[in-house]
C-alpha cells in the first residue's frame, strides 16, 4: 500500500506532468508571455526532478545529480565557447538573459531537468527501475540514458540556433546550420554527469524496504516520467504545425535554410526518435505492471 505521502507527491507528479504540456502547447503558438517560455518549462522540469527524485533517492543524492549536472554542464559549456571544445565555436546571444560567465544560467537547469528525465527513462528501457545499478549496469544506464537525452538537442538545436538565435554556431553547419561535432560533444556532457552519478549513487545502499516501495508505486511512479519527457517531445514535434510566413535564415557560413523545412524536418525527427522512446517506455512500464 502507498502511504498517504506518496499518493499526494503522485498526484502532485501528474500535475506537473500535465503543466508541461499544457505549457509546451502554449508556448509553441506564441501564447504566452517570452519571459515564461524557457524560464518556465525550466521551472517545472526542475520542481519535477526534485519531487521525483525524493521518492526514491535520498536528499544528498539529489543534490548530488543538481550539483553534478550544474557543474559539468556550466564547465563544458563555458569551455567549449572559450575554446571550440567539445560542441564546437559557437557563442550565446542575449535572449536568456543573464550569464554565468559566458552561458546563460538557465542552461543548467535545463540540462538538469531533461537529463533527470532521460536517466529515469534510461532505467526504464533496461529494466532497473530505480534499483541499485549492479555491475556493468553502471556503465549501460548511463550510455543509454546519453542517447535518449541527446535526441532532444537533434531536434531542438537547428530551431533554437538557427531560427530563433539563442546562440551562434561561428562556422556555421551541415544539420541545418548546426555542426555535426556539437552531438557528439553533447553525448560526452551528459554521459559524465550521468557516469558520475552513477558512481556516486553506488556509495550507498538503498534498504529492501525502500526498493520495494520503487517497485510497488509502478505505474504511477513511472508513468509521469514519460509524460514530461513526452512535453518536451510535443514542443518540438508540435513546430512542425506552427506555420507562420516561411521566412529564410541564414547561418554563419551565409547558407540559407527555409524555416517552414527545418521545422517540418524537425517534427519529422521528433516522432521517430524521442516519440520511439515514448511508446517503447509505456510499454515497458506496462508489461512490467502485468509480470508484478
Amino acid at each position: 500500500m502507498q502511504s498517504q505521502s506518496e499518493l499526494r507527491s503522485g498526484k502532485i507528479l501528474w500535475i506537473l506532468g500535465w503543466a508541461l504540456v499544457i505549457h509546451s502547447v502554449l508556448m509553441v503558438f506564441h501564447l504566452l508571455p517570452p519571459i515564461l517560455n524557457a524560464p518556465g518549462m525550466v521551472l517545472l522540469l526542475s520542481s519535477f526532478m526534485i519531487l521525483h527524485g525524493l521518492r526514491i533517492y535520498s536528499g544528498i543524492e539529489v543534490f548530488a545529480f543538481l550539483a553534478i549536472g550544474f557543474v559539468v554542464s556550466n564547465g563544458y559549456e563555458n569551455m567549449s565557447v572559450m575554446t571550440g571544445f567539445p560542441f564546437g565555436n559557437y557563442s550565446y546571444t542575449d535572449e536568456f538573459g543573464a550569464k554565468l560567465f559566458h552561458v546563460p544560467l538557465v542552461i543548467a537547469p535545463a540540462y538538469i531537468g531533461m537529463g533527470y528525465l532521460s536517466w529515469m527513462i534510461g532505467q526504464v528501457l533496461l529494466g532497473t527501475w530505480g534499483r541499485r545499478l549492479r555491475g556493468a549496469e553502471r556503465i549501460l544506464v548511463p550510455v543509454v540514458a546519453s542517447f535518449v537525452m541527446v535526441m532532444w538537442d537533434v531536434v531542438m538545436d537547428p530551431k533554437s540556433s538557427t531560427v530563433y538565435n539563442f546562440w551562434t554556431w561561428e562556422d556555421g553547419g551541415d544539420y541545418f546550420g548546426v555542426p555535426f561535432v556539437n552531438f557528439m560533444g553533447w553525448l560526452l556532457c551528459v554521459y559524465t554527469i550521468f557516469q558520475l552519478f552513477a558512481l556516486f549513487i553506488a556509495r550507498g545502499e538503498k534498504s529492501d524496504a525502500a526498493l520495494r516501495s520503487a517497485k510497488v508505486i509502478l505505474p504511477s511512479y513511472w508513468y509521469p516520467v514519460v509524460l514530461a519527457y513526452s512535453s518536451v517531445a510535443l514542443n518540438q514535434g508540435l513546430r512542425a504545425l506552427d506555420k507562420q510566413e516561411n521566412t529564410t535564415v541564414f547561418d554563419a557560413n551565409g547558407i540559407a535554410w527555409q524555416t517552414d523545412h527545418i521545422n517540418s524536418s524537425m517534427g519529422l525527427i521528433t516522432i521517430f526518435t524521442m516519440g520511439f522512446v515514448i511508446l517503447l517506455s509505456s510499454m515497458l512500464i506496462a508489461r512490467s505492471k502485468e509480470n508484478e
